[in-house]
């Protein structure tokens, strides 16, 4: 009886070993099947997962189990590769840089006004946000360094450079897009916030991202800035696709933004920020919490190297 327990428990590691490293393989291998689009979101979680019952079958001596994991974790780590190892175009480094800083406020936060004290520590030039509803006394707004605001629904941009114009996207589809002066230049500011993908709306972000290649036109894409809350990260085909597609080189985020509760390893980089060919981005951080389930980032614009 004991033999037989051990040969199915030893079975059971094994065929958990195998089953994580089919999702590795699964996500590795982008199938563009949009119910495995929630497989290929939660490729951190998936990895972290996996690397845990890595390290408890070695600890219990189920010499299969975890070498198959171990195996298992490098294929979710290459799967994760998009994330943090992209790069951006050289930049002209001697030009000072347009500091941008984004943040998904949240609509039941109730200390948005901390984010002020990280908007005071890094002075950024333009600050997005989404799920804006707060009072206005809680909002850079009260800044005078901030004499230019756009508002439309709960997207909100505070801006030190002239907002010339703006357009924004269909109803129940988030997307803001704001022609700004900088001293680089002008600048097609978009933000964005897409759906939060479900098993019954798994294709909800297919069509808001067809949506996306629409409204930037060709001419506008290689002065556009993208930032925005994407309910994805740079691992899932979606982003990788539309990068691509665009002309956008996406910003590495090798330190996620939710849930703002967990260490910076175990958060999913959603909120992420592009630029078209003009534009090159670096100095990625994310901010301390501010009571949202999102961490804030910032991430410098330069132009680049023509």
């Amino acid at each position: 009886m004991i033999t037989v327990l051990r040969t199915s428990w030893s079975s059971l590691c094994i065929g958990a070993s195998a089953l994580s490293l089919a999702g590795g393989l699964i996500c590795l291998k982008t199938f563009h099947y949009p119910p495995l689009y929630l497989i290929d979101i939660f490729t951190l979680p998936f990895l972290t997962l996996t690397v845990g019952l890595t390290v408890a079958f070695w600890l219990v001596r189920e010499k299969a189990a975890w070498r198959l994991g171990a195996v298992a974790s490098g294929v979710w780590l290459l799967a994760l590769a998009p994330q943090a190892f992209v790069t951006q175009a050289p930049a002209q480094a001697t030009v000072p840089a347009v500091r941008l800083m984004f943040a998904n406020l949240y609509i039941h936060n109730k200390t948005p006004e901390r984010l002020l004290d990280w908007v005071n520590e890094e002075k950024p030039d333009i600050i997005a946000t989404v799920e804006n509803l707060t009072d206005p006394k809680y909002t850079p707004m009260v800044d005078s360094r901030y004499p230019y605001h756009y508002k439309y629904h709960d997207t909100v941009v505070y801006s030190r450079y002239p907002i010339l114009a703006s357009h924004r996207g269909d109803t129940e589809y988030s997307f803001d897009m704001l022609d700004i002066r900088t001293p680089q230049g002008l600048m097609h500011l978009a933000v964005v916030h897409l759906c939060q993908p479900k098993i019954e709306t798994h294709d909800c972000q297919s069509s808001q991202m067809t949506r996306l290649r629409a409204d930037i036109t060709a001419d506008q894409r290689p002065n556009t800035v993208m930032v925005g809350d994407f309910n994805s990260d740079l691992s899932a085909y979606l982003l990788q696709d539309f990068a691509h597609d665009m002309g956008f080189r996406p910003m590495a985020a090798p330190v996620g933004t939710w849930p703002s509760v967990l260490p910076g390893v175990l958060r999913i980089g959603i909120d992420n920020a592009f630029a078209g060919r003009n534009f090159s981005l670096s100095r990625r951080k994310v901010g301390p919490d501010n009571g949202s389930d999102h961490r804030p980032i910032v991430v410098d614009i330069r132009p680049t190297l023509n």
